[in-house]
């Protein structure tokens, strides 16, 4: 069945936090509705109205993967919430997802995009990696498990 990729609104916010607490399982990262998932609850708000953008990727019916922009300043975004459901990796389609943040984003007018992901997700990193994105370090994230995230920088605009 083809994958779709839609613009999200807050009426896709229960399929969403689905797709998103199921890898959170997966990983055994503590989920905390209202707290740090709370702009899942209000997408439009969050993203869209903030100057970024949100999307889910569709199978079907059925969500299957998530991924978003949160502007920071006027040329500095960040990347969000790019999750997709297991069976659904290694065929790269992440990485369509991670293309599609990049591609709107320039086309929106950031120079750079920050990536801040967990430790664990290393199949990630090694895909921001290839697709030109730099490694900056590391910091703890205010989310529920104070976890120790790697940082990554990707230059949009020459």
């Amino acid at each position: 069945m083809a994958l779709v990729l839609k613009e999200a609104m807050d009426e896709h916010s229960l399929d969403v936090i689905r797709v998103i607490r199921r890898v959170y399982e997966e990983y055994g990262f503590t989920w905390e509705a209202g707290g740090y998932h709370a702009d899942l609850e209000q997408i439009r708000h969050h993203y869209w109205e903030r100057g970024g953008g949100f999307w889910v990727l569709c199978q079907g019916r059925e969500v299957v993967g998530t991924c978003g922009v949160q502007a920071h300043t006027l040329h500095d975004c960040e990347l969000a919430r790019l999750y997709l459901l297991p069976e659904l990796r290694g065929q790269g389609i992440g990485r369509r997802l991670f293309l599609h943040t990049l591609e709107w984003s320039r086309a929106h007018g950031y120079r750079r995009m920050f990536i801040w992901s967990d430790v664990k997700l290393a199949l990630a990193h090694a895909m921001y990696l290839r697709n030109g994105a730099r490694w900056i370090g590391q910091r703890r994230c205010n989310d529920p498990d104070d976890s120790l995230e790697h940082g990554f920088v990707y230059l949009l605009q020459g």
